[in-house]
């Protein structure tokens, strides 16, 4: 089937050269029939440095000027998760496929609002949730579909973080949009229900502006039962599974999915391979973002090349879900007014 792009590559522009923006660039750069066009960050030695790295001709400091980049057939969105909303919606004007990091936006209103605005355009906006993209929770997915859980009794998810970090998210992001969103929207997207009642509770203890821990228990309309946690304290010396320069720590992350028929269990960081040093224990993980003969792959990998090809056909996602994407928002929202008020929520 012939389309647009037969003949030429995709013209990416990419916003954010933070942690993942440097991977989503290495991710890009390597894909065929795909030019990264254009990049921004406000720090200019950043934009300087990947832009020579991957050989951009398009280097801005500001997002303002990567818009009026000409050519570009898709534009990625990898800054910090307060300017998500105001990026996109400016970003929607260009009238072009959409990759925003997740979360979508910081409340559901705003949310609602890309959606609406992405219609009016005609273009699609693709939340990066990468654990859809991840083989294991792919695999769960294709198992709780085919019915052989039974009925879902209950999921428990995990997703601890090192005390370490969260210095650099403390003060920035609430950790639900940091790490839980991750966890609600594999729920979503594993039970197809509505979520009708939250109730939640959080922890204040290392003096920033946004809790260091938070417990959720959801209740869904088909029954299920669904709890959710997230700490900021996984010591320094756990054994590590993020392993990039400059990015150094422990993803403590687990689940439990329990059926009438049958349950599963899934941690990432039991991958099989253990590295002992002097100094800590590594275990790398293979499934989320590894880089393997110079090139980043995993789930990011996989989630890109998913975008960038209905980028080029013009077909909407049939793995990620913006709607979703909203459901998740007022589900966050739903647990941090209860977390604050310790009183249960009630869903509309």
């Amino acid at each position: 089937m012939s389309n647009a792009f037969d003949n030429r590559p995709v013209n990416v522009g990419l916003a954010g050269l933070g942690r993942f923006g440097k991977l989503h660039a290495a991710v890009l750069s390597r894909m065929p029939q795909v030019r990264l066009a254009a990049i921004c960050d406000p720090v200019a030695e950043v934009a300087q440095s990947v832009g020579e790295q991957y050989g951009v001709p398009g280097r801005y400091a500001e997002f303002t000027e990567l818009l009026r980049q000409p050519d570009l057939d898709c534009l990625f969105i990898v800054t910090p998760e307060d300017l998500h909303f105001e990026q996109v919606m400016a970003a929607l004007e260009l009238k072009v496929p959409i990759f925003l990091e997740k979360p979508l936006s910081v409340t559901a209103d705003e949310g609602r609002q890309v959606l609406a605005a992405a219609e009016r355009a005609g273009v699609t906006v693709q939340v990066g949730f990468l654990l859809r993209f991840e083989t294991q929770h792919a695999f769960l997915k294709d198992e709780i579909a085919s019915g052989k859980f039974g009925q879902i009794v209950s999921i428990r998810v995990k997703r601890n973080c090192p005390k370490t970090w969260f210095s650099v998210y403390g003060d920035r992001a609430h950790s639900v949009h940091e790490t839980v969103i991750h966890d609600i929207d594999l729920v979503l997207w594993w039970l197809g229900q509505r979520c009708e009642k939250v109730y939640a509770a959080q922890r204040h203890l290392t003096g920033l502006r946004f809790p260091d821990a938070t417990m959720a228990l959801l209740q869904f309309d088909g029954g299920t039962m669904v709890t959710v946690e997230t700490s900021w304290f996984v010591p320094e010396q756990a054994p590590a599974n993020v392993l990039a320069d400059g990015w150094f720590g422990t993803i403590d992350a687990e689940l439990e999915v329990i059926g009438t028929e049958q349950s599963a269990r899934l941690r990432i960081l039991e991958s099989g391979l253990e590295i002992w040093t002097s100094q800590v224990a590594k275990h790398p993980e293979p499934g989320l973002w590894p880089v393997v003969h110079g090139g980043v792959g995993g789930a990011l990998r996989e989630e890109v090349v998913h975008f960038i090809d209905n980028v080029r056909t013009g077909r909407v996602s049939d793995v990620a879900s913006a709607v979703d994407a909203v459901a998740g928002l007022e589900i966050a929202e739903a647990i941090i007014t209860s977390a604050e008020r310790g009183v249960e929520i009630v869903l509309g």
